[in-house]
C-alpha cells in the first residue's frame, strides 16, 4: 500500500460472519426479539467461559457496573477506589449510585492501576475497590485481593476491554466479588450494544437480575421489591454475541495477528513506548493497539496523529482520567487534578491505533511506515 489517499483505515472495524445473519434471522423468524432463549443462553455460555456461575445480561457495560454497584450495597457517601485512566463509566456508575469515585494514579509502563498507591486511599467511608483491566491487560489481583481482605472492601472487576484475559491462569472476571463486561460494537464480542455481570455469589446475581428487571416482586409481579431498573438486553442483540461466541478464539487469533504485527514493525522506534505487558498476564488479549509517545519521539503526540489523520489514518487519544474531570472534581471536592500524574502523562501522550479486525498486515504496515516517517 504505496499511498492512502482515498482509503480510510477506521480505528476500529468489525467482521461479521453468516452465523450473526442466522441467529438475528431466527429471532426475527420467530419474533422473540426482545426476550428469548438467545439471552439465556448467552448468559450460561459467556459466564462458563469467564468460570463465573452466573452471568446476567445487561443493556451496556456501564449498566453492567451500575448493577455490580447495586448488587453489592453501595450507596450514598460511600467511596469506591477505581482506576483513574478508564472510560468514565467506571466513575459514572459509582455516582449513580450516590457514591464517590476516588481517583487511583496508573503505572505508566502498563497503564493498569498502581496497586501499590490502593491503601493510602482506603479511610472508614471506603468500601470497594474498581479495577480496570485495560486494554487486555490484567492488574495485577494478589495485592488487590490482600488489601481488600485486609480492610473488608469489595472488588469490582471492569473487564470492558479483557474479554478472555487472564491473571496467573484466572480469567478475569471471576477473580473479584463481581466482574463487569461491555459489548459495545468495538469490543471484542459486540451485541452492538449491551454488557453482563459475572459473578459467583448466588446473593449477588439474584440481586443483580432483580435490579435489571425493575425489581418485579415474588408474589405480586407489580408490587417491586425495590427502586429497579430496565436494563434487560434484547434477545436480537444477545443472538449477535452469542453468534460470535461460536467462534471466539478466531477472534483472539486476529487480536493477535494485529498485535504482532504492530509490536514488529514500531518496537524499535525511538520515541513510540508500547506497554509492557507483565508475568502475571498468563494470558494477555488486545483489545485495540495502545502506545505512548516520550520525549525523544520529535513531535507531540497531538501533531503525530493530525498527521495520521491526513493520510486517512484514524487514531484515538487516551482516555481523560477521573481526576481531571471537573464536574467530579466540582462536585466531591475530594481529589485534585495533579493527584495522578502518570494518568495525566498518558492522557497527553497516549493513543491507539487502526485494530479492528477487518485490517489488513498492509494497512498494518503502511500505518507503521507513516509512523516512522514521523520518528
Amino acid at each position: 500500500m504505496k499511498d492512502n489517499k482515498y482509503k480510510k483505515i477506521p480505528v476500529f472495524d468489525i467482521s461479521l460472519s453468516e452465523k450473526e445473519k442466522e441467529f438475528v434471522n431466527d429471532c426475527l423468524n420467530t419474533s422473540f426479539i426482545g426476550q428469548g432463549s438467545y439471552v439465556k443462553n448467552f448468559e450460561k455460555e459467556f459466564s462458563k467461559f469467564v468460570n463465573c456461575e452466573y452471568g446476567i445480561t445487561t443493556t451496556s457495560g456501564t449498566t453492567a457496573l451500575h448493577l455490580a454497584c447495586k448488587a453489592l450495597g453501595i450507596g450514598k457517601d460511600d467511596q469506591v477506589l477505581v482506576s483513574s485512566s478508564t472510560n468514565m463509566a467506571c466513575a459514572f456508575a459509582v455516582d449513580y449510585c450516590g457514591a464517590i469515585p476516588i481517583p487511583i494514579d496508573i503505572d505508566k509502563e502498563t497503564w493498569q492501576m498502581d496497586v501499590s498507591k490502593i491503601e493510602e486511599k482506603i479511610n472508614k467511608k471506603t468500601k470497594a475497590i474498581m479495577v480496570v483491566h485495560l486494554f487486555g491487560h490484567p492488574v495485577d489481583m494478589d495485592p488487590v485481593l490482600k488489601i481488600s481482605k485486609k480492610y473488608n472492601l469489595k472488588i469490582i472487576e471492569d473487564c470492558a476491554e479483557a474479554h478472555g484475559v487472564e491473571y496467573k491462569g484466572k480469567k478475569v472476571g471471576s477473580i473479584g466479588d463481581v466482574g463487569a463486561f461491555s459489548f459495545f460494537a468495538n469490543k471484542t464480542i459486540t451485541c452492538g450494544e449491551g454488557g453482563m455481570v459475572v459473578t459467583n455469589s448466588k446473593e449477588v446475581a439474584e440481586k443483580a437480575k432483580s435490579l435489571k428487571n425493575l425489581s418485579y416482586g415474588k408474589v405480586n409481579k407489580f408490587i417491586h421489591d425495590d427502586i429497579g431498573f430496565n436494563y434487560r438486553l434484547p434477545n436480537i442483540s444477545a443472538a449477535l454475541g452469542l453468534a460470535q461466541f461460536t467462534y471466539i478464539e478466531k477472534i483472539f487469533s486476529e487480536k493477535k495477528r494485529i498485535y504482532n504485527r504492530y509490536k514488529k514493525n514500531l518496537e524499535n522506534i525511538r520515541g513510540i513506548k508500547i506497554p509492557a505487558i507483565r508475568e502475571w498476564a498468563t494470558k494477555y488479549i488486545m483489545w485495540v493497539f495502545n502506545v505512548y509517545l516520550d520525549q525523544s519521539f520529535p513531535i507531540t503526540r497531538d501533531e503525530l496523529v493530525k498527521r495520521l489523520s491526513e493520510k486517512n489514518i484514524e487514531t484515538r487519544n487516551a482516555f481523560v482520567p477521573i481526576n481531571k474531570q471537573t464536574i467530579l472534581i466540582k462536585k466531591y471536592g475530594l481529589f485534585k487534578e495533579k493527584d495522578c500524574p502518570n494518568a495525566n502523562y498518558i492522557m497527553e501522550n497516549g493513543f491507539y491505533l487502526p485494530s479492528g479486525n477487518t485490517i489488513t498486515n498492509e494497512e498494518i504496515d503502511f500505518v507503521s511506515e507513516e509512523i516512522k516517517k514521523l520518528s
